[in-house]
């Protein structure tokens, strides 16, 4: 599995063990000025810079052929390595066009979100999203190494923060309760200068990767990491809110869903409800999900979903469902 390492100063080393062709850096115009620091200590002379643009306007079609066009233009070889600086939109296109250009050129994440940090820049996917729906087109394919490094989230918005604890908060509930623990002392304006915060991220991070390592392609296990997503995506498209923060409202909406069919008791949802008043997240629970969207699920098959549940504070399980239960029970 993926080699994860803390701190910006390790990929020195990676580059002076591999030797690299070439080092071709793919950021967005922003984050060039915002994290200069970050590109300084990696060290390379004759680093090559490619602008992509910020957010989900990153994973097109159209900025993938961009991608794929440049990497040729400076002339990647198999012996070149791509870095992936940014959030989770670079690491998602960047690990993509990594995987495909040459059959596979190496790469690293260097996830500079909360977001990215704890959930996309682990478990190996990629992908970009397709004619409206998120992630349509992608691949399982590991970078050498991903550097979680605190520095680089230090100047997140409390927005940015938030987007970040909906993965967070998902893993607590799905896996290791502690993480639940540690944040109920915390909150959105405070977190980022508490000294728990890397124990968070790490924690959260064991929990990606217990589930990834019991199921890399996605098929069974690993679909309890998709608590909250189901609802969410189809949230995040239709208001374009942040990841996180569709990720609770995805949340909120499923363990209703559950509770009614009987799968999880209302002291679970009770529960998410309290920390989220802990933290100071203020959630919009008027915000509904379009089926159309929801029906281009990746967990979909024929008739059926596979439908992730909470069914204790910790443990999480995946149940199939039919379609028209669950479009009855969203109703």
């Amino acid at each position: 599995m993926t080699n994860i390492l803390y701190s910006i100063d390790s990929i020195d080393k990676i580059i002076k063990d591999t030797k690299p062709s070439k080092v071709c850096i793919v950021t967005s115009k922003p984050l060039v000025k915002k994290l200069s620091w970050a590109i300084k200590k990696i060290g390379v002379k004759d680093v090559n810079i490619i602008l992509i643009p910020d957010a989900e306007k990153a994973k097109e079609w159209k900025e993938l052929e961009k991608l794929l066009t440049a990497f040729s233009t400076l002339n990647l070889d198999r012996n070149s390595i791509v870095i992936a600086l940014g959030g989770g939109t670079v690491g998602d296109i960047t690990g993509f066009a990594a995987s495909i250009y040459l059959r596979g050129i190496k790469y690293i994440q260097v996830p500079t979100t909360l977001v990215a940090q704890v959930d996309s820049a682990h478990g190996s996917k990629t992908g970009i999203n397709f004619i409206g729906y998120k992630n349509q087109i992608g691949s399982f394919y590991s970078p050498l190494a991903t550097v979680v490094d605190i520095r680089c989230i230090a100047s997140l918005s409390e927005e940015q923060i938030i987007d970040g604890l909906g993965e967070i908060i998902k893993a607590g509930f799905i896996k290791d309760r502690s993480i639940l623990t540690l944040l109920d002392k915390q909150n959105v304006s405070t977190i980022v200068q508490s000294p728990d915060l890397i124990t968070v991220i790490k924690k959260s991070i064991v929990v990606k990767d217990w589930f990834t390592k019991k199921d890399f392609k996605d098929v069974g296990v690993r679909q309890i990491l998709n608590v909250g997503h189901t609802i969410g995506h189809a949230i995040e498209l239709k208001y374009g809110i942040s990841h996180g923060r569709a990720v609770i409202a995805g949340m909120l909406h499923e363990l209703a869903i559950a509770e009614s069919l009987k799968l999880s008791p209302p002291s679970i949802r009770v529960a998410l409800e309290d920390l989220l008043k802990k933290l100071g997240i203020k959630m919009d629970t008027t915000m509904k999900a379009d089926w159309k969207t929801i029906v281009h699920d990746k967990k979909i098959s024929g008739t059926m979903i596979n439908f992730p549940f909470i069914e204790a504070v910790g443990r999480a399980h995946v149940v199939r469902l039919d379609l028209k239960v669950l479009r009855k029970s969203l109703d």
